[in-house]
């Protein structure tokens, strides 16, 4: 029986996450340089021709994956993109990240550490540079100078990342430090300290 074209894209899509999934994968253990489009299909189980059909290169595989970060992050900082950053989307911010602690750590684990390969960052800086990272920083930078009383703005902007980057990486890294319930009552905490 034939496949309606509702299949063919729901196969098409399946593939499309098979292969960046794989990507990042790779990205993050083997290195981005050291990866090659016919590691990354080898490792999907895909030929190398139909790799083409979903991404043209390894840099729009890149390109795809910074983006959709990009975006998830920037659509908890301000999920109703009204360009304000309010008390409650600041909480819901912080809960959503702390959800994707619990829920994503290995995933999360592989951005990370493709985000601290040399290549990776100077592309991010070139991509992104006046962009949409920018915006959300400002946003961020603009709610917690005026919570955490701080007369400059971007000290409080490092301040808040900073303490979120560290977190974060103690979550991914050493998961046996920060089990689920510690840090369910470490997210009330930042709420207090930052909230």
């Amino acid at each position: 029986m034939p496949k309606t074209k509702e299949q063919y894209e729901d196969i098409r899509m399946e593939k499309r996450k098979l292969i960046y999934e794989t990507a990042l994968w790779l990205f993050a253990s083997k290195g981005y340089v050291a990866t090659s489009i016919s590691d990354i299909a080898k490792q999907a189980d895909i030929s190398k021709g139909l790799m083409y059909n979903y991404f043209k290169s390894k840099e729009e595989l890149l390109q795809a994956i910074m983006d959709n970060l990009v975006n998830e992050y920037g659509g908890m900082i301000d999920p109703d993109h009204d360009g304000v950053v309010t008390h409650d989307e600041a909480e819901n911010f912080i809960d959503k990240f702390f959800d994707m602690l619990i829920r994503r750590k290995e995933e999360l684990k592989l951005y990370y550490q493709l985000s601290f390969q040399p290549q990776v960052t100077d592309f991010f800086v070139k991509k992104y540079n006046n962009g949409k990272v920018y915006v959300y920083q400002d946003l961020v930078t603009q709610y917690f100078s005026k919570k955490l009383k701080m007369d400059d703005p971007l000290a409080a902007y490092f301040t808040i990342v900073s303490f979120i980057k560290g977190v974060a990486m103690v979550a991914v890294y050493a998961d046996h430090l920060y089990t689920n319930s510690f840090l369910m009552e470490y997210k009330d905490e930042m709420k207090k300290i930052f909230l």
